[in-house]
């Protein structure tokens, strides 16, 4: 066990604190586990690996997996984020210890939310502002630093980073995006990569906002900037841009060439005219004026085979009375050819939304079985809290989803609310249980005595509680899916807006052949990492806090606890799983709190000990 070296750029926690880190390990605790169903047999997304064909000579056990490496930011381009890897069990996840720790030194308002991404023995990290840290994966000393800030700059200029979340490494470069550029760096040097843009930074928000406004000077000036990590397909970078909804006309997918730069297409998630793809869709569904939000906040998934890239999209904004109508194609899930970026379908959440109700995290895809027929399907979890299972061909629900009556009552002079909202339901035809809930509860006496509780999806009035509030339901945390189990993996929140109380965790397994839930934990904070499922039957996920959080382990089948880890600091990222010479280890990043509004740096990295 090592320590990662210092520099002016990185700092490491003392040898007493790891020690203190070490003791806090500690196994299965009281939490809250319900029934457990029989798994279907599904297929999921393919990872890179190399089998093992001898026995390893180090570790507690023998591996299937020699070695794997973990280079995009949800695994794979499915979004899987299913580890083949089976090292770790039920059996023996309680004696999984910190190998190695890092700290990066950037603590500035915001939370750590990278996923560690792994070539070989490279680990790739960023802090809170998209500056690139190259690592051993072996034991976390630093190999190289590139730092975006000097190229940025800092407060609400071109390079005012609001969050970030990690890089993709595609042919031994690493993609990343910061600001409003992407940047191509060598892996091994860190090195810009000749070529690309210039000295590796390609302006590709700006290059599109010119084909309408050649006059704008920066692409943040007018509101865009990336939130996400860059997906990367057979020499093509797929992105999608964001920043408050209230400053963009829309958001847009990007298809950009990896070895240049340069954007390929472009696809505009609120059209603002004609010129627009999709305008005679959308068109019709913006009454007013207002045509703004749409903003991409997580990577797209793509399906090769298909040939299709799927992007969920962020809510409108605006004043709601000069937007009347559906508001297409915000709150939706969208189906994008790979080649041009054409329309192939799309499918929407949230009719008119005024909650805050954005689609924020990457649809995973995944193969199964409905009554007999094989169905390619997507899922994704909304911060309506509701989860939809569509297929990923034409778009339309797996199982019903019905467009229920909900109340259009407003004190909003002027507004016009949508009378329906599509309510997923499972495939018996009862209606699916929501992955957090959608009415409030546990709320405290005296917060009541002011305040009124409603029903989902009343037009927003003075006094309200309601739930889910403005964070989620399911915010950016991505879905697993674990061909083994065929279950689907959610971590979500319940804060009701206006509550009273703190936030409450909810991570559950659900049946995607039935829409049922198998099993639930509920735990203290903010439901708001992603998770991560292994063949080896494990499934470790984070929970947000404003004190501590804690990184949990539980049994992929029957949602038991088996192990828990106090990072010190609100676990605000998804986790990430590779192998190095039949050792496997778990890597998340802790920092945050708050809903992330406190940084921190650390990146920890766990493994089961050699017993050589």
């Amino acid at each position: 066990m090592s320590n990662p070296i210092s520099n002016n750029s990185a700092r490491i926690l003392g040898t007493s604190a790891l020690f203190s880190l070490m003791l806090a390990c500690s196994p299965a605790s009281e939490t809250t586990t319900v029934s457990v169903a029989t798994a279907s047999s599904s297929t999921g997304g393919a990872v890179e690996q190399e089998v093992e064909q001898s026995a390893l000579q180090a570790g507690p056990r023998q591996s299937t997996i020699r070695n794997m490496d973990w280079r995009l930011h949800n695994l794979d381009l499915a979004g899987s984020r299913f580890s083949p890897s089976d090292q770790i069990t039920p059996d023996n996840v309680a004696e999984l210890t910190p190998t190695w720790l890092f700290q990066h030194g950037v603590i500035d308002g915001v939370s750590n939310q990278t996923t560690p991404v792994v070539v070989g023995d490279t680990m790739y990290v960023t802090d809170s502002r998209g500056s690139v840290y190259a690592l051993n994966a072996r034991d976390g000393h630093l190999l190289w630093t590139y730092d975006v800030t000097r190229l940025l700059g800092g407060g609400r200029r071109e390079g005012y980073v609001f969050r970030h979340r990690g890089v993709a490494v595609e042919d031994g470069v690493v993609y990343t995006a910061a600001g409003s550029f992407i940047f191509a760096l060598d892996a091994e040097t860190g090195e810009p990569l000749e070529g690309f843009g210039v000295e590796g930074q390609a302006p590709v928000i700006l290059d599109v906002l010119h084909e309408k406004d050649p006059e704008i000077e920066t692409a943040i000036s007018v509101g865009y900037w990336f939130t996400t990590a860059p997906q990367v397909y057979d020499g093509v970078i797929y992105i999608g841009t964001t920043r408050s909804e209230s400053h963009i006309a829309g958001g847009y997918v990007l298809a950009i060439d990896a070895k240049t730069g340069e954007g390929i297409w472009n696809f505009n998630t609120i059209p603002q005219d004609e010129n627009d793809q999709g305008w005679e869709i959308a068109g019709p569904t913006w009454v007013g004026g207002e045509r703004n939000g749409g903003g991409i906040w997580e990577t797209p998934a793509i399906d090769p085979e298909l040939g299709m890239v799927y992007v969920a999209v962020g809510n409108p904004f605006g004043d709601s009375t000069k937007r009347d109508g559906m508001n297409l194609f915000s709150d939706s899930l969208i189906g994008l050819s790979l080649e041009d970026g054409n329309l192939e379908w799309y499918y929407q959440q949230v009719h008119h939304d005024v909650w805050d109700y954005d689609s924020g995290n990457q649809p995973v895809l995944f193969d199964m079985e409905v009554d007999g027929e094989p169905v390619k399907a997507l899922a994704q979890a909304s911060k309506n809290s509701w989860l939809y299972i569509l297929n990923r061909e034409t778009g339309e629900p797996v199982h019903p989803i019905i467009e229920t009556p909900v109340s259009t009552v407003t004190d909003v002079e002027g507004e016009v609310p949508y009378p329906t909202q599509p309510i997923p339901h499972k495939a018996n035809g009862e209606r699916m249980e929501p992955v957090s809930p959608v009415f409030p509860t546990d709320i405290p006496a005296q917060h009541m005595e002011a305040n009124t509780l409603v029903e989902q999806f009343t037009p927003i009035g003075p006094n309200q509680i309601f739930s889910p509030g403005y964070g989620g339901g399911a915010n950016y945390a991505p879905i697993s899916f674990s061909k083994d189990t065929g279950y689907l993996y959610i971590n979500a929140i319940d804060q009701p807006f206006n509550s009273g109380r703190d936030p409450k965790g909810y991570f559950s397994a659900y049946d995607p052949t039935t829409g049922e839930l198998i099993w639930r934990q509920v735990f203290e904070g903010y439901g708001q990492a992603g998770s991560v499922v292994t063949a080896g039957g494990v499934v470790f996920v984070g929970a947000g806090s404003n004190t501590a959080g804690y990184f949990y382990a539980y049994d992929a089948s029957t949602g038991e606890e088996l192990w828990k880890f106090n990072t010190g600091a609100g676990v605000f990222a998804s986790p990430s799983i590779y192998v190095i010479d039949g050792q496997e280890y778990v890597s998340v990043a802790s920092g945050g709190g708050s809903r992330g509004r406190r940084g921190g740096d650390l990146i920890l990295t766990f493994a089961l000990p050699n017993r050589n």
